[in-house]
């Protein structure tokens, strides 16, 4: 869901979560205490250029330009300016308009029109783009939330029903991912007749009204909340919790995937109550499943071992240290009629531990197909080779606890961990377990998740199908 494009799981309260800030953004506190440009504007902060002649100013948004040498990836698609990549910030005519999060308008540094975005001047990730210029005109006036808001909305919601994301085999899907569908800060799931919004920034808050108005209206929802995430970042200014909800809220939802009946609490719940980026990769893993043992570890509300059940494994151990989540869990498998499931609730490592070294049973009782999908371990730049020790202690125990020639499907949901890594990673738990790892195929979030072509870092979430044998 991130918008976007990052998550971090929460009550899964596995003993290898990592802790820190949302990639890119400033460490909590730093700029607490200062001016935001509320009160008082400013010229953003670095080395400066000579402002070009004629720059536009406007009434109701910013004038942002852009470093020399930083603008050809803007131009390209990328959605994030940094706040070292600004030259220049000079803010709206009108006083009153000076937020974090305000609209604003993108030039490079001699002036030309890249585009329309939101500015937040205490955040690192300055501005986030909502539309690219189509001319190297600059508009006469900024053009309103509501009409790019919209148009977005409509565009995303076109995209999935051409893609037959919207059918009668699921009652779930992601409808906006964020920067991939050019509204940044802003996810939103479709549950059955309802929807979940999540907001992570001060730039899409300020669209709470036009969204909830859109679902209502041209979306045919029935239901919708809308609230801040509870890992938004300090520079941001937004509480956790909601923020607005319309129509008649059900305390659960009956979710439908292919088959498998989820229920969903869409008042709380992490993000906004289920990962659907996973959702396509099930319904792939099942088809390795039939007659197995599998172990689906971190399993939140079990849509692995669900599948894996639906497609006639023998057996199904769901693992998740969060007992909310290991009750939806059990839930789920009764509605579904899977009476082979089992749901655990303690420590996935553990429990692989412990099979590993044969306790409670022997080699027979190994699975033959393990799924591990941690949480984020990377949440910044600094902590990549704490959270690369993580996934390699992680992945090897995996690789100990399965049988010869078994299946290892590893995740990563951590964005700041590019593919090449992930696979090395992956190299070292094999030496470590002293096993041989083959892998098939790598895959990443599903089709309700696009991204842009310029937005590498968008693309976070990496799936290894991997073949597992003694050396």
């Amino acid at each position: 869901m991130s918008g976007g494009g990052s998550r971090k799981r929460r009550g899964r309260g596995s003993t290898l979560v990592g802790t820190g800030h949302s990639d890119g953004r400033r460490k909590a506190g730093k700029r607490r205490g200062k001016s935001s440009g509320i009160n008082k504007p400013r010229v953003k902060r670095g080395k400066r250029g000579t402002l070009p002649e004629g720059v536009r100013t406007y009434d109701d948004a910013w004038t942002v330009l852009v470093a020399a040498g930083k603008s050809t990836l803007i131009a390209a698609g990328h959605p994030w300016v940094f706040s070292g990549a600004v030259e220049h910030a000079l803010p709206p005519r009108n006083p009153d308009k000076i937020a974090p999060g305000a609209p604003c308008v993108v030039f490079d540094h001699r002036g030309f029109h890249l585009g329309r975005g939101y500015y937040n001047p205490d955040s690192q990730l300055a501005v986030r783009m909502v539309a690219l210029a189509t001319s190297d005109d600059p508009p006469q006036d900024a053009v309103s939330d509501d009409v790019i808001v919209r148009q977005h909305l409509g565009n995303a919601f076109a995209m999935r029903e051409q893609l037959g994301i919207v059918c009668a085999d699921r009652s779930a899907y992601r409808l906006v991912n964020g920067a991939g569908d050019m509204l940044p800060g802003l996810g939103i799931d479709r549950y059955a007749d309802g929807a979940v919004v999540v907001i992570s920034t001060a730039g899409a808050a300020r669209w709470v009204d036009i969204i909830a108005d859109w679902l209502t209206t041209a979306g045919g929802c029935n239901w919708v909340v809308c609230r801040a995430g509870y890992d938004t970042h300090p520079s941001e200014g937004l509480a956790a919790g909601t923020l607005r909800s319309m129509g008649d809220v059900p305390a659960t939802v009956d979710v439908n995937h292919h088959g498998i009946t989820i229920p969903l609490s869409p008042r709380d719940g992490s993000k906004t109550g289920l990962f659907t980026d996973q959702w396509d990769n099930h319904l792939e893993v099942a088809k390795l499943c039939e007659g197995r043992f599998v172990l689906d570890a971190y399993c939140h509300t079990g849509g692995f071992g669900l599948h894996a059940a639906r497609a006639g494994a023998a057996r199904v151990l769901c693992v998740d240290a969060s007992a909310r989540a290991c009750e939806l869990a059990e839930e789920a498998a009764k509605r579904s009629g899977l009476s082979q499931v089992e749901v655990y609730c303690g420590d996935a490592v553990n429990v692989l531990r412990d099979i590993a070294d044969g306790i409670g049973g022997q080699d027979a009782a190994r699975p033959s197909v393990i799924v591990v999908d941690p949480p984020k371990f990377v949440t910044r730049s600094a902590r990549i080779e704490d959270a690369l020790r993580k996934y390699t202690h992680l992945n090897a125990a995996a690789m100990q606890a399965l049988v010869d020639e078994g299946w290892l499907i590893s995740c990563s949901c951590s964005g700041r961990l590019d593919t090449t890594t992930f696979l090395r990673m992956l190299a070292h738990a094999a030496r470590r377990a002293n096993r041989i790892v083959s892998v098939v195929e790598i895959r990443g979030a599903g089709r309700d998740h696009p991204t842009t072509a310029a937005h590498g870092e968008g693309r976070y979430l990496k799936v290894a199908i991997c073949r597992i044998t003694n050396r």
